[in-house]
């Protein structure tokens, strides 16, 4: 909401006379509450050097405690003392005993017997002010004939309290003539301020806004004529020489706008102007109606959704926001209809504008029908010509897909020969390994644990014989695992627990996976469904895994081992994860971690032949799962093991 200069005027004046009255009121105030102050503590003083002055001469003349109080009597009952208490000091409680009501109370009185007068102005339980002054009292020689104590001391002290009762009624009527005198001085003068600004201000810029006005409405031989005698006039004098200018510069713009309105109107293109916010054309030529077949009046009162048809008025619609990003832009391919309903395909190019703060599209359309009847000639004889190249395309696209169909086929075939070649290559020998090594390796194996039994542990050659055993032990499982790759069987199947099988190969095992460098992390699922399948077979494969993993962490890190049942296609599953923190499975072995004989390990010493997870693959397969290799996100090789879950009781 805008203020007029005016009500600023008295707002401003309002707020000067209030920060003046609130100014008075603080320093009246304040001094009021000085003097007061300053008033209560002379009194205060007056009354405590009279009672110092008449104790002292009554102790002088020999009075005693009787006398001294009905001194301290006569001037309580003087009008305006609240309060006169005597502090005795430590000296004449010694020598006159203690008594309760002349003891100090409080830190005023403690003050006072450490040699420091001081004084307080309070307000009393009937809401005036109260002052209260205490003195010491100190030893001279003159009382050394009747008090014990050293000229100087702190003998006691006296506390006076006075009422400011009287003063405070005579300071409010003082603060009240002061105010209405003070505040009726300030309105005034605030009065002929106001009176003073209306008439040498803000009457000369009324008739400047209203000069203003005037100018704004069109009435450009209007003048202000200001005879102020000052600056004012002055501004008046250069107002009407601007208005005189304007009226030039107004007759030269009409003839302007009458060169420009007489060129558009004859230009053979069709221009229309349309108000981006009320989406109505506001202005057209001549062309325009000629294309259109509307009239001027017609198509002033029409939008773009009168002219374009349906189809085409979404992609105008994105033009016209293209226009408006860019400030300007074409369409190549519009339609426009004509009021006798048929069609005509225009190029449009547009411009943003922007006249007196509103934004405008200024449209320029071209009739593009003969054009566009011989792209239509060009593009129907390069439809036929594109339908020939297409069949002679299809024609040799159907060959080379037959070629590549039939390559496809002979790899597949070739690559199953290939392994077919492999399995029968190893079951053969296998087989032939299983006969001729089985007999003297059970010959070795069982010579070996005799002299072994026979040999004295710290004997040299015990460490020799051992080393001859473990060779032995190693070179039958090599020999296992060939006929198992080469002959799996399905004899010894029963439902058993697949996290037995894993913890049962951790306990039997765990010097040949787990070291002192590598923790085993598990998280088995303990609702873990049985499946059907050999045990010993299972462990086997679970044990191939685990090596894996410790040798791919150079025997040193961590293995995860957690299971769970899963549910995929209808069937439901026990899976088992192994995770390792080592470097992971490089990209271009990921296919061929499972053939036979396969290794990224240094072969040789009856150790890294390339068999165990191509065995472990054999096993699982005849198990009616599967055995999938990967690497984990965490980082390191993850191997899942799926066992369908056994469906009896």
């Amino acid at each position: 909401m805008r203020l007029k200069l005016t009500n600023r005027f008295i707002l401003l004046i309002s707020a000067v006379l209030m920060a003046g009255i609130l100014a008075l009121f603080y320093f009246d105030f304040r001094s009021d509450s000085l003097l007061l102050e300053e008033v209560g503590a002379g009194e205060a003083r007056k009354l405590s050097n009279a009672i110092f002055d008449q104790l002292h001469t009554s102790m002088r003349l020999g009075g005693g405690r009787l006398e001294n109080r009905a001194i301290i009597e006569r001037f309580r009952k003087i009008e305006g003392i609240e309060e006169i208490r005597i502090v005795h000091g430590q000296s004449i409680d010694k020598q006159y005993g203690l008594e309760m009501d002349e003891v100090p109370r409080d830190a005023l009185d403690r003050a006072a017997m450490e040699g420091v007068p001081s004084q307080r102005i309070s307000r009393s339980p009937y809401g005036y002010k109260v002052a209260r002054t205490v003195v010491p009292v100190l030893y001279d020689k003159s009382c050394g004939k009747c008090h014990f104590g050293r000229s100087g001391d702190v003998s006691g002290a006296v506390s006076i309290t006075v009422s400011m009762k009287e003063y405070e009624r005579i300071i409010s009527s003082h603060r009240i003539k002061f105010y209405v005198w003070g505040g009726g001085i300030l309105l005034a003068t605030s009065f002929a301020v106001l009176m003073l600004v209306h008439r040498r201000l803000l009457e000369p810029l009324e008739s400047l806004r209203q000069g203003a006005v005037e100018l704004a409405s069109g009435r450009f031989d209007y003048r202000v004529r200001l005879n102020s005698g000052d600056e004012f006039e002055e501004l008046g004098e250069a107002f009407d020489g601007m208005a005189a200018s304007l009226a030039a510069t107004a007759e030269d713009l009409r003839e302007i706008s009458g060169k420009y309105s007489r060129l558009v109107n004859m230009a053979p293109d069709a221009i229309l102007l349309r108000d981006l916010e009320t989406g109505q054309y506001c202005e057209v030529n001549q062309a325009a109606t000629v294309l259109s077949g509307y009239s001027r009046a017609e198509l002033l009162n029409m939008s773009p959704k009168d002219l374009f048809p349906l189809h085409k008025f979404s992609e105008y619609n994105q033009a016209v926001r293209r226009w408006v990003h860019d400030e300007k832009g074409f369409l190549h391919d519009a339609m426009v209809i004509k009021k006798d309903g048929f069609l005509v395909p225009v190029e449009i190019a547009a411009s943003l504008i922007e006249i007196k703060g509103r934004r405008y599209i200024q449209e320029i359309w071209r009739d593009i029908s003969e054009r566009k009847g011989l792209e239509e000639t060009i593009k129907r004889q390069i439809g036929v010509l594109e339908e020939m190249v297409r069949v002679r395309t299809t024609e040799l696209g159907n060959s080379l897909r037959d070629l590549e169909e039939a390559y496809k086929k002979h790899k597949s075939s070739e690559q199953m020969l290939i392994q077919s070649a492999k399995l029968i290559s190893l079951g053969e020998m296998g087989a032939g390994i299983a006969h001729e090594l089985n007999s003297p390796l059970a010959g070795i194996l069982s010579i070996a644990e005799v002299l072994l039994s026979r040999t004295p542990k710290d004997d040299r050659s015990y460490f020799l014989l051992e080393k001859i055993k473990d060779a032995a032990v190693r070179s039958k499982y090599i020999i296992l695992d060939m006929l198992t790759y080469s002959r799996p069987s399905r004899e010894g199947y029963a439902p058993t627990f697949l996290n037995e099988c894993i913890r049962a190969t951790l306990t039997i095992f765990t010097s040949e996976v787990k070291t002192k460098s590598i923790e085993i992390v598990e998280k088995f699922d303990p609702e873990l469904p049985k499946v059907m399948g050999n045990k010993g077979q299972i462990m086997e494969v679970v044990l191939n895994v685990l090596k894996n993993a410790r040798d791919a962490m150079g025997g040193a890190g961590t293995i995860f081992i957690s299971t769970e049942a899963v549910d995929e296609n209808g069937n439901r599953y026990a899976m088992a994860e192994f995770r390792d923190t080592g470097s992971g499975i490089p990209d271009d072995v990921t296919d061929k971690i499972f053939d036979p004989f396969f290794t990224t390990k240094e072969k040789g010493g009856g150790h890294n032949i390339g068999l165990g997870l191509s065995i472990s693959l054999s096993i699982i397969k005849e198990h009616g799962g599967r055995i999938e290799a990967g690497n984990s996100p965490e980082g390191g090789a993850v191997f899942r093991i799926y066992l369908p879950v056994y469906k009896g009781g």
